[in-house]
């Protein structure tokens, strides 16, 4: 709810100065999560309800350790990387892209929400699940080789400007190893995810009937 909330503060911010008066504080977006957040309790409505609910169903003693690691991993991440585009003179390469334009920023709002998209299926226990997180894992090593081997100056750049935008030094030898180490980090990652990826599991095809089917949703 924080992050919905934070996301629209980012990219809408004249709402905020139209309403208040003044751009919106932290203790003010705080204050408008938790009140949308018990506005939800009071009407009976819960994302985790939802994302777990296939989980709190089973009988217990079934494997459900990596669903929900993973699951819970990808669904932040999406919205963690969501948030980090609002930022604004980041400059992170993505797919040939250094410039924020309005290309890149649906780009990447496109894959943060596939993303997001792809822990909620495990989170949820969902058909091709694993499938399409292999893909998502997979996809990490391209996009990693074209920022080190096209994008190199506007990565240890985009490393060295975050650093600064938070108050700390980052100097750019230090940066030039980052980038160098990345496509090795990824590899290791990928392999770290897909292991994991292989203890996940779907719930039975039988347990999802068609839609107009008795039984499913006309």
């Amino acid at each position: 709810m924080n992050a919905a909330v934070v996301l629209v503060d980012r990219l809408f911010p004249g709402i905020a100065e139209t309403v208040l008066g003044q751009p919106t504080s932290w203790v003010a977006r705080q204050t408008l999560s938790l009140v949308l957040l018990g506005a939800m309790r009071g009407a009976n409505a819960s994302i985790g309800e939802w994302l777990l609910a296939y989980a709190q169903t089973e009988q217990p003693g079934r494997r459900q350790w990596a669903n929900l690691l993973l699951g819970m991993l990808g669904f932040a991440s999406g919205i963690w990387y969501l948030l980090h585009l609002t930022e604004p003179g980041d400059r992170t390469p993505f797919l040939f892209m250094v410039e924020d334009t309005p290309l890149k920023i649906a780009a990447v709002a496109i894959y943060s929400a596939f993303y997001s998209w792809c822990g909620v299926m495990l989170l949820r226990f969902e058909l091709r699940a694993k499938f399409y997180n292999a893909l998502l894992f997979v996809s990490v090593l391209p996009l990693t080789a074209i920022n080190v081997t096209f994008s190199r100056d506007a990565l240890v750049a985009s490393m060295v400007a975050r650093a600064a935008s938070q108050g700390r030094s980052f100097p750019v030898e230090k940066a030039e190893v980052y980038a160098r180490a990345s496509l090795y980090y990824a590899v290791v990652l990928i392999a770290i995810m897909l292991t994991l990826l292989y203890f996940c599991r779907e719930r039975p095809a039988v347990e999802r009937p068609l839609e107009g089917a008795p039984g499913g949703h006309a």
